[in-house]
């Protein structure tokens, strides 16, 4: 810890408790965070984190228990306004951030306009909006800029200056929510030193993340919560990567780990091509020719702004098609809808959660979504159909809580994600685009979306189409690699060819030792 902790805590949580109906997702939970200090919270999803950050937010009032602010006792059901004024901020994985919009007028609408007398004084504004990003480390953006022109990382620090302003030494609280999720690797580390510079200046951080090694880079103290308790809470010098990794999934030494990908996989993909690309182009990408085989997990990946995402667009029909030719089944498909890809076996799990699900429909609706048809009795929607296969879904993916009637919204990030993949995992599939599956997710729920696909692939010879940035989860899960670049296919990798340094060097056009390039392999840079 660089800097001096004050004898006070920043933040107390006594006896914290939240019940769900008869479901209690916090228990008993005690925790100190105090200023100077950056403090990791881990859990596996639906292990309470989200709670009680809602909590801490005034969204949920406590069953019981109590929280202290620098030793205050805050007032419970807490506003989000009393929390604000106690000098806790928060930032999370939605930035909340306008692209259209200047920096300086996101920053003004959290935290109001400069004024003299009644009029905007657009140069106190855009002064402002200058110190504002100075104190995270941005002098050099213009406060004029659209945040749409901004980089991943530089977003995420217009929310941090956003939430800071105003908070005093020693006694300012920032939490920040999965900041890293959406940002490349290369620009990690660039947050982290901010991170590291707020703790340095007396700011309490409390930092929730799935990135084991950014918590081992950057934190002080580590708790993890578990089924709403906490079961580790110690100084990160206490544990290494391996024990905190045990403590958050529940596993011993002497658990078996589920096997990814089982000896079925080896010779299982077909020769007939259920979904081809031929000269591709759409917005961003440009000429893409692939073919999806009969039970393969074809994985696309590529760095952000690579174009692999818009190739899920483009198959599904979300997103118009401006050249090129793409078969299905050998059948070149002259109209691409959404409605027509259901009807035709196709399956999309598109990035962002909020277009994938209703968050206020329950379980058993967005379970049926997809095909309501197969649910209809005499023409009316029977409830009862509808329940049966949600609790089958339920069981088959482990989605916790239990409850078809309880709201989507209602469930940890991970759960969520599998209840938007049992939605598709119910219908007679040919085909599945997933981007992105395991977003923001812990490794046991990861775990668990990946087994349920790859035993469909195994038992139907469902082919998959895998959008995605993790390298170590596309090395690991997919039978043959595209790597983009650009909006352009850059390499193919199959068999040992498959490697996380493969697959990043051909990501970043470095050309490792060991990998042969021919010329249509590698993409000449325009």
């Amino acid at each position: 810890m660089t800097a001096s902790a004050l004898s006070e805590p920043s933040v107390q949580l006594m006896g914290l408790t939240k019940d769900f109906g008869v479901n209690r997702v916090l228990d008993n939970v005690n925790l100190s965070f105090r200023a100077g200090s950056i403090h990791a919270l881990l859990g596996a999803n639906g292990s309470g984190k989200s709670t009680l950050i809602k909590i801490l937010a005034g969204y949920h009032a406590p069953t019981s228990g109590a929280i202290r602010l620098h030793g205050e006792e805050l007032a419970l059901p807490a506003t989000p306004r009393a929390v604000h004024d106690a000098g806790v901020r928060f930032v999370h994985q939605d930035l909340g951030l306008v692209g259209t919009m200047s920096v300086a007028d996101n920053l003004a609408l959290a935290l109001g306009y400069e004024r003299t007398a009644q009029t905007i004084s657009w140069r106190k504004q855009r002064d402002a909006a200058r110190r504002d990003l100075a104190a995270v480390g941005l002098d050099d953006v213009d406060p004029a800029t659209p945040v749409k022109d901004l980089g991943p990382v530089q977003q995420t620090l217009v929310a941090m200056a956003r939430a800071i302003r105003g908070l005093e030494p020693g006694r300012g609280v920032l939490v920040l929510d999965e900041p890293t999720a959406r940002l490349p690797n290369a620009q990690v580390d660039e947050l982290l030193r901010r991170c590291r510079s707020l703790r340095d200046q007396g700011v309490a951080l409390i930092y929730v993340s799935h990135r084991l090694d950014e918590v081992f880079a950057m934190a002080d103290t580590v708790t993890v919560l578990r089924d709403g308790r906490v079961v580790f809470d110690d100084p990160i010098a206490a544990t290494n990567e391996e024990h905190l990794t045990g403590i958050i999934t529940g596993r011993t030494g002497e658990d078996p780990v589920p096997a990814a990908r089982g000896p079925r996989r080896k010779g299982a993909v077909g020769s007939e091509a259920k979904i081809s690309l031929r000269g591709v182009s759409g917005t961003f990408v440009t000429d893409i020719d692939l073919d999806l085989h009969r039970g393969e997990v074809l994985a696309v990946t590529g760095l952000i702004g690579s174009g692999r995402s818009e190739l899920g667009r483009l198959i599904y029909g979300t997103q118009r098609v401006t050249a090129g030719t793409v078969t299905h089944n050998g059948q070149v498909l002259q109209k691409i809808t959404p409605e027509l890809s259901i009807r035709r076996g196709i399956g999309y799990v598109p990035q962002d959660r909020k277009q994938a699900a209703v968050p206020g429909f329950n379980l058993a609706e967005n379970l049926c979504l997809a095909d309501l048809d197969r649910h209809m009795r005499a023409g009316f929607l029977s409830k009862a159909s509808q329940r049966t296969a949600t609790l089958q879904a339920i069981k088959d993916l482990d989605v916790r809580p239990n409850d078809p009637d309880r709201a989507l919204r209602e469930l940890s990030g991970g759960n969520q994600q599998k209840v938007i993949l049992g939605k598709w995992l119910q219908l007679d599939l040919d085909v599945l685009i997933l981007d992105e599956p395991t977003y923001g997710v812990d490794v046991g729920a990861r775990t668990s979306i990946l087994a349920s696909v790859l035993e469909r692939v195994a038992s139907t010879g469902l082919s998959v189409l895998l959008l995605d940035s993790d390298i170590d989860l596309v090395a690991e899960y997919a039978d043959r690699v595209l790597v983009m670049r650009r909006g352009q296919i850059a390499k193919e990798l199959s068999g040992d060819d498959i490697t996380v340094d493969n697959i990043a060097a051909a990501s970043y056009a470095v050309q490792p030792q060991g990998l042969a390039a021919s010329g249509a392999d590698i993409l000449e840079e325009k």
